[in-house]
């Protein structure tokens, strides 16, 4: 299988993102008087692109698999690689939250059975269940594209982008209930289908300079669009705007396409030489692992170490401490042989 190293660049890219988020959630706190909510604001939008970036490659890397191997094999690997780190990690949180919030311990397999099924273990977490979901329509989805005749995928990233991306955007931003269509219209408005699918198209479609530049603008402006609007809402409703900036809405998903993009497109004929190949794909690999442990250095940080959430070093220096840490700690477990299956 070639190995896109645009695409590894990206990955290490989203991860680094991905923890930036997660440093900067001072801003549902709704602190529309502390400068510090604005900068977490900014960080909170300008990074929102991290998990449809994931969810893009895994479009771009497996919605071909029938040209690799059958289905079986498909669902296999997918097990190995995903479902049984999902579940082996949600149990070790299960295990370490009640120890984190100091609460009572009262382990029970039927309430992690439930947790699980209900995403009540660790937050983050919801991204296994659209990978999971994606997984799972992969070889419906893969019987639709074809690199010669793409006209059923824009199709269906049609579908997505107006009853997704407009209309049920259109809806969550004013507060209101989802248009009926939505729940009407099944193939195509579901999930993370656009972002799997616009992975794939984008993989392997070369676009006009002019489309591409069109992106470029489009997402710095979705950016400006997202942060003016998160704050202007945030206060005058008097409580957090996160809607504006969903990765399902028009701004968030043209966000992250033009990332996915610009990276694809300017280093799409990288190829570094031998020692920092096997350094970027070792990082790369890193990823799934730092998304499930990255939490524990956080919650260390403002317990034990007292770095209070609103502040700038919560938000722009521990993110990349952090982040440094977690890679460390996942290749040293990629080094047993046990454990590297399941980080």
């Amino acid at each position: 299988m070639k190995r896109y190293y645009y695409m590894d660049l990206l990955t290490i890219l989203a991860t680094i993102a991905v923890v930036f988020l997660h440093s900067s959630e001072y801003a549902f706190s709704n602190q529309t008087n502390d400068p510090h909510w604005f900068v977490a604001v900014i960080i909170q939008v300008t990074f929102i692109w991290a998990v449809p970036i994931f969810f893009m490659m895994s479009g771009a890397h497996l919605l071909d698999y029938r040209e690799r191997y059958d289905t079986p094999t498909f669902f296999k690997k997918r097990i190995s690689k995903v479902f049984i780190p999902f579940i082996f990690w949600s149990l070790i949180w299960y295990v370490v939250n009640p120890l984190i919030q100091h609460e009572p311990i009262n382990y029970h397999i039927g309430q992690f059975i439930n947790a699980v099924m209900h995403d009540s273990i660790q937050p983050i977490f919801w991204f296994f269940y659209f990978i999971i979901g994606f997984y799972i329509s992969a070889p419906l989805l893969s019987k639709i594209i074809n690199k010669n005749d793409k006209s059923l995928v824009l199709y269906l990233l049609t579908v997505n982008m107006v009853f997704v991306n407009l209309l049920s955007y259109y809806y969550e931003v004013r507060l209101q209930d989802d248009n009926m269509f939505l729940h009407g219209v099944q193939i195509g408005a579901a999930g993370g289908i656009g972002f799997f699918v616009v992975g794939w198209y984008l993989k392997n479609t070369i676009l006009p300079i002019w489309v591409r530049r069109v992106l470029y603008v489009a997402a710095l402006l979705s950016i400006v669009i997202m942060v003016s609007l998160t704050i202007y809402l945030s206060v005058k409703r008097g409580k957090f705007a996160r809607e504006v900036y969903d990765i399902w809405g028009l701004f968030g998903f043209m966000l992250s396409i033009g990332v996915f993009e610009f990276v694809k497109s300017h280093l799409s004929t990288y190829r570094p030489g031998l020692k920092v190949q096997l350094l970027t794909k070792k990082i790369a690999n890193t990823s799934l692992g730092v998304y499930v442990v990255h939490e524990f250095f956080i919650y260390f940080a403002e317990r034990k170490l007292h770095i209070g959430d609103g502040s700038l070093k919560h938000m722009i220096v521990l993110p990349v401490i952090v982040w440094v840490i977690s890679t460390l700690a996942i290749l040293i477990m990629h080094q047993i042989p046990l454990v590297k299956k399941i980080v």
